[in-house]
């Protein structure tokens, strides 16, 4: 786990990597906070706001592509972060850009529901994506870290890849 000392600027031969780690980050936060939202909720079937059963296939497949859908939003804030040093510009960024976007897609991949016999694994990527937030949102400065890598272990295994990729 990173150190809560204040980094040292990037070096500019670094900054892809910070991008693609970055845009990890984003990525990861993202799914796992959607993944795990989708196994929170009422069991019971009379209530019309129960999402429909789904597949694990599909529930995986539509997790993917929202995941994949925040890249551009979350290159471009990638990028801005590559020329700030900062610190209080770079939270602005991460606490504008990034936490918005990853919040977004917690809640789009909770309405997919949980695919039946999944719920324990959906609320498990849940429990560690938002902590996973959680922690971004104290300390800005994670998201040059893989600040997700605890929800990849247990999303990339499921299929969900295009969330939190790891660097």
């Amino acid at each position: 786990m990173p150190t809560q000392s204040q980094p040292e600027p990037t070096p500019t031969s670094e900054r892809p990597r910070s991008r693609r780690r970055l845009r990890g980050v984003a990525s990861a936060a993202m799914l796992i906070a959607a993944v795990g939202g989708a196994g929170c909720g009422s069991s019971s079937s009379s209530t019309k706001s129960t999402p429909p059963a789904i597949t694990k296939a599909e529930f995986v497949t539509k997790a993917n592509e929202i995941c994949g859908s925040a890249d551009p939003l979350l290159s471009a804030g990638a990028a801005k972060l590559a020329t700030l040093h900062s610190e209080a510009q770079i939270a602005t960024v991460v606490r504008s850009m990034y936490v918005p976007s990853i919040e977004s897609q917690i809640s789009r991949i909770r309405t997919l529901g949980s695919p039946p016999g999944d719920q324990a694994t959906v609320a498990s990527m849940l429990k560690l994506v938002l902590a996973d937030l959680d922690r971004l949102k104290g300390n800005p400065m994670l998201v040059n870290t893989d600040a997700f890598a605890d929800f990849a272990k247990v999303a990339h295994p499921y299929g969900l890849t295009a969330c939190a990729p790891t660097s």
